[in-house]
């Protein structure tokens, strides 16, 4: 009789454990990378900038060196040049260390990042078949190869620069190494800069937000605060985010809307990270959530405060028209005043200074007790699409989300501003759309809301100015001087020695 052999389940603790001292890793490295190397001192652009001071002095003074360092230069029995060049040549390996440094943390970022994928998906969350998974895996890669590149032109710049230690700067082949150097440290730079741009750590939970850019949005909000959240998170992110959202569903309180108490909660939230106190936003939770949800908002341990806030800032920046169009509405209902319209809500807004594509929110609610057909249109001789018109069936809301008296921010009950503003987001229609612009400058937005036989009901002219973001410009423009001049200058180092060959050969 043969023994059935047992199989062992894998060890689950060794790999948990095996993350764990991933993360720990790379918290200790990203503090080091975020004090001094890649921000903070920012020693990976200080050295390289030092670095090239000091070779264009070595270059300088490669003829003769000043009067005053006659009297060093029998004690060091070394040129003033030659002393540059040591210089640098230290300086160069601080650099090659900060660099290592640096693409070790990335690498740890990475690992975290596929290690927290394997995770989910053993947890049945699949993680690749989210929207903007690939872009984002796409950009970590990208990365990785331009800190790798990045080092290894740093390290051929230190070997070309030590070699003039055999020929001497005062030759030649001494200048021409000088240059080489020169132009493969250039290189280094010009593969680093452009990464600067989209930074992503996996020790913050947010540490992804900045690098993720949504692919794609809703034209058409459901739940307004809800999908916002859930567009600016990255795949990771979203997918905890989702487990979070059944985990507080269940402990709404009894004949709660879930749909209005996700918006308040959300709401709420925004407010406190504008300034509400904490006690009047435990009161305002309290109206929508159990005790145990309570506790659950307060004690979670990915979505705390911290992250909350930090995931707010971020979607505000991303979207600050979406923010200054209730923040309008929420004057209106603080100072009592009357609808836009009688009958009708409608607010729209749109970002002043139009980066890549402009975000343009409209909000339109129905105040009336009977369904309306309007369209919205928007034109724009500057923007794709020129001309765009969408119709919407408006139906009556829950109840009458407006008030003519004044309201304060927050009181008991849904009869205060953050009640109203949650109410109305519910029950209106929020139009998010991303229009394209076709020039630089002034541009114009024509929103009109109309009845389907074309009778303009209200109608809004906004005025924006179109232009690339400058900081973002001068890393692209620094990133392409740099490249284009590192290899000129290894073309004309290249060239040089050819000619002094030939030149050689016919003497």
């Amino acid at each position: 009789m043969v023994e059935a052999e047992s199989v062992t389940p894998p060890n689950h603790e060794s790999e948990q454990s095996s993350n764990e001292s991933l993360f720990r890793s790379e918290r200790f490295w990203y503090a080091i990378d975020r004090q001094l190397l890649g921000f903070g001192l920012r020693l990976i652009l200080i050295l390289p900038a030092f670095s090239i001071l000091t070779s264009f002095g070595a270059l300088a003074f490669s003829s003769n060196s000043p009067q005053w360092w006659a009297k060093i230069e029998p004690t060091l029995n070394m040129s003033f040049a030659m002393a540059l060049i040591t210089l640098t040549f230290i300086i160069l390996l601080g650099y090659i260390l900060v660099q290592i440094f640096h693409r070790h943390r990335v690498e740890l970022s990475i690992g975290n990042f596929e290690a927290e994928v394997e995770r989910l998906n053993q947890e049945h969350l699949s993680i690749q078949s989210l929207h903007g998974y690939e872009s984002l895996a796409d950009l970590l890669i990208s990365a990785r190869s331009k800190h790798s590149w990045s080092l290894l032109f740093a390290i051929m710049s230190s070997l070309l620069l030590g070699c003039i230690f055999v020929f001497d700067i005062a030759s030649l082949n001494g200048r021409i190494l000088l240059l080489l150097s020169f132009s493969t440290l250039l290189l280094s730079l010009g593969q680093h800069i452009p990464t600067r741009s989209r930074p992503f750590n996996m020790d913050e939970r947010t540490g992804l937000l900045d690098a993720y850019t949504p692919p794609i949005h809703p034209s058409t909000l459901e739940m307004v605060f809800n999908d916002l959240v859930k567009t600016h998170m990255d795949p990771l992110l979203r997918s905890e985010y989702e487990v979070y959202s059944k985990e507080i569903e269940e402990c709404y309180t009894e004949e709660i809307d879930p749909q209005f108490a996700r918006e308040k909660i959300l709401m709420t939230l925004y407010r406190h990270s504008k300034g509400l106190d904490f006690k009047t936003m435990e009161s305002e939770l309290s109206e929508v959530l159990t005790e145990q949800g309570m506790a659950l908002v307060q004690n979670h341990p990915i979505f705390t405060m911290e992250e909350w806030l930090s995931i707010l800032d971020h979607i505000e920046r991303s979207c600050p028209a979406f923010f200054r169009m209730i923040g309008r509405i929420e004057e209106d209902l603080g100072a009592g005043r009357s609808s836009t319209s009688p009958g009708i809500v409608f607010e729209v807004d749109m970002e002043n200074v139009v980066h890549g594509r402009a975000n343009l929110f409209t909000l339109i609610h129905n105040l009336s007790d009977t369904p309306r057909n309007i369209v919205l249109r928007v034109q724009s001789p500057d923007f794709r699409p020129h001309d765009l018109a969408m119709t919407y069936r408006l139906n009556p809301g829950e109840r009458h989300w407006w008030s003519t008296k004044a309201l304060p921010l927050a009181a008991e009950g849904d009869d205060d501003i953050l009640g109203l503003m949650s109410g109305l987001l519910r029950d209106g229609t929020v139009a998010w759309q991303s229009l394209l612009p076709e020039r630089f400058g002034e541009a114009t937005v024509s929103v009109r809301l109309e009845e389907q036989s074309g009778d303009l009901i209200l109608g809004r002219q906004i005025n924006v100015r179109v232009r690339t973001k400058y900081l973002e410009r001068i890393r692209n423009f620094t990133s392409v001087t740099t490249n284009l001049i590192g290899i000129l200058g290894i073309s004309l180092g290249f060239f040089i020695k050819i000619n002094d060959i030939f030149g050689n050969l016919g003497a």
